[in-house]
């Protein structure tokens, strides 16, 4: 099977992701969805991201203050020029084991139903499981992100259906910010032990769906990620996944991922099982290059 999750936004300086940058793949990186805001102007106690395979995820805590939970990062010039780039942005004809054709592009409205379904299908019975209302409230939040952030969508092109979503996100903004609350009230990136940088893109949220999964639908969908990054103008692509999740550990190695750096602890507050923990994973895209992508 292919749930892959990364551990990841739900995820700079940031905090793990919670439907973990997973990729169901047979998969970390569910991503964090928005936690309400009481009207005691305090956060509900944090509850973790669904996702499955190697990418974990913190959720965001909307701005009492303003409908944007992103505050503006680059020059209003650029910023549209991103948002074109996503916009424009698919790949298409990627050949799929078995048979059949993959293409990706970014989410639509239309597209929200079904990736509901299979991310909600993909982290069930996790550490990352969340409620269906609340995997569609973060997706629907995704359609208003760019371009801060990007949630594509892998579809059968024989079926046209939608079989895999990933999240992307490329400022630390978009993550919480490196002095988000310093607990599940920001979108960190990761452990705030294993931060990944503010300025680089973070892969989160990777869900395939269980009846797509062994035929290389979750390695497509990193490729065109990968192209999307390089597009926008980023180096790398960094996550985070479960240490006890070989699946995920082996997607993300096979698809050119290194690990970073690693903490393992036995009760740790971000995951259920004991002596579970998380690696710290990057992917270089231009070698000696760095992000410059809200430059």
């Amino acid at each position: 099977g292919e749930s892959l999750s990364t551990a990841g936004p739900i995820p700079g300086h940031a905090r793990v992701s919670s439907i973990m940058s997973s990729v169901v793949v047979a998969t970390k990186a569910a991503p964090a969805i928005r936690r309400p805001v009481l009207s005691s102007g305090t956060a509900p106690r944090p509850s973790r991201p669904s996702h499955r395979i190697v990418t974990r995820r913190i959720e965001r805590v909307p701005s009492a203050s303003s409908s944007s939970v992103v505050a503006s990062v680059g020059t209003v010039e650029r910023r549209e020029e991103l948002k074109g780039i996503q916009t424009g942005f698919g790949r298409g004809g990627m050949p799929l084991k078995g048979g059949g054709t993959l293409a990706a592009r970014l989410m639509e409205g239309s597209d929200v139903k079904i990736a509901t379904e299979v991310m909600t299908e993909s982290f069930r019975g996790s550490p990352d499981e969340r409620p269906r209302a609340r995997v569609a409230k973060y997706l629907l939040d995704q359609l208003e992100s760019g371009p801060d952030e990007a949630c594509l969508v892998g579809v059968d092109e024989a079926s046209d259906e939608v079989v895999a979503v990933v999240t992307l996100s490329f400022s630390q903004a978009a993550r919480g910010g490196a002095d988000a609350a310093g607990s599940w009230g920001g979108a960190g990136s990761g452990a705030r032990s294993l931060p990944s940088p503010a300025d680089a893109p973070y892969l989160c949220n990777m869900a395939v769906r269980e009846s797509a999964r062994g035929r290389g639908v979750a390695k497509s969908l990193l490729c065109a990620c990968d192209e999307l990054v390089r597009e926008m103008g980023g180096a790398d692509i960094w996550l985070h996944v479960r240490l006890s999740d070989p699946i995920a550990t082996g997607l993300y190695r096979g698809a050119g991922y290194l690990v970073e750096a690693t903490e393992e602890k036995k009760a740790m507050m971000f995951f259920k099982q004991e002596g579970d923990g998380i690696a710290l994973m990057r992917k270089e895209l231009v070698p000696g290059g760095s992000n410059s992508i809200f430059a």
